[in-house]
């Protein structure tokens, strides 16, 4: 059985994302899953659709609510909220105090993943005596301003930096080191003064390669295919091939809002979901917005981007 953990607060139609990263999970994932979402009481709307994905595959699903992230923590963020996001970009640092006591580990992932191959050959990885599992990205590269600005003022080394949309989570070691409180909401409290120095708000990515990254007791790192951020970089919102066998990550271009060569992943779940007749039709909707620029730009990116090359070593 593998355990997953899914977090969102529903400001729409989110549902929607979960039910096709559900989905994709399970058409790729040959064992059993239990789906625990933690939720607030915004996502009534879809909690029927992932109940009945879940019992159509034979999984199970529990979903928590009154999930109570301490209102000084999210005091931390300017104007008392998690910038763009809701406090449910806080809940997984609940996971190990919430989930019961026989779930030793969880693999946690963000509503805008789409699986493109089985979740056990991440479950499976060991921990080797670490809190979590993470993905570092090697192609990723950061400019000398933002080495300074963001990686430099926090202490982060660049080939531990990890982004946190898809973690396998040791639930026990997170137990143990939370037996004088959360260790992150601790880590929060114990770094305030040194956070508000900073020309930047520390959200929740922030805190854990702040806790984590510089730790290889905590953290162990594999390889991007477990969480393949698909973006501008390198032009991966147009290398199809390269999405073949991967955790595929939207963490800025949204499928939903946005259309690109790559969305397509997202799509053919989509088309199969109970929404799945609007899909040509939301599509082109994307593709052809006059108040959406993106793909314009995007093509401009796809054109030029070997000729500007040269222009990256002033910036490394």
């Amino acid at each position: 059985m593998i355990h997953c953990a899914i977090c969102y607060h529903d400001g729409g139609e989110a549902y929607k994302a979960v039910y096709c990263a559900l989905l994709s999970c399970f058409m790729n994932t040959q064992e059993k899953v239990h789906v625990h979402a933690r939720v607030d009481d915004t996502v009534e709307k879809g909690r029927p659709y992932l109940e009945e994905l879940c019992a159509r595959f034979g999984n199970s699903i529990t979903f928590y609510g009154n999930v109570d992230v301490p209102e000084d923590v999210v005091a931390y963020f300017p104007g008392g909220k998690v910038g763009d996001y809701t406090s449910a970009s806080l809940y997984r640092f609940c996971l190990h105090e919430q989930l019961p006591e026989e779930v030793d580990k969880v693999l946690y992932f963000d509503f805008d993943i789409i699986f493109e191959r089985d979740a056990a050959d991440f479950w499976n990885i060991p921990f080797d005596g670490a809190w979590c599992v993470a993905t570092h990205d090697p192609e990723r590269v950061w400019s000398k301003r933002k080495k300074s600005y963001y990686l430099g003022a926090m202490g982060i080394r660049e080939d531990r930096y990890f982004n946190s949309g898809v973690l396998l989570m040791d639930l026990r070691a997170l137990r143990a080191a939370s037996k004088d409180g959360n260790v992150f909401f601790r880590c929060y409290r114990e770094n305030l003064a040194f956070f508000r120095t900073l020309k930047f708000p520390v959200f929740d990515q922030d805190l854990m390669n702040f806790m984590l990254s510089g730790d290889e007791s905590r953290l162990k790192l594999t390889d991007s295919s477990f969480n393949y951020e698909v973006c501008l970089l390198d032009r991966r919102f147009m290398r199809l091939e390269e999405l073949k066998g991967r955790i595929l990550h939207f963490p800025s271009l949204k499928p939903w809002q946005k259309f690109f060569p790559a969305s397509l992943a997202y799509w053919k779940y989509f088309a199969l979901s109970p929404w799945g007749g609007d899909t040509m039709g939301l599509i082109e909707e994307r593709m052809f917005s006059r108040e959406d620029r993106i793909w314009p730009l995007l093509m401009a990116v796809w054109r030029r981007h070997a000729s500007l090359r040269w222009l990256n070593r002033f910036f490394r």
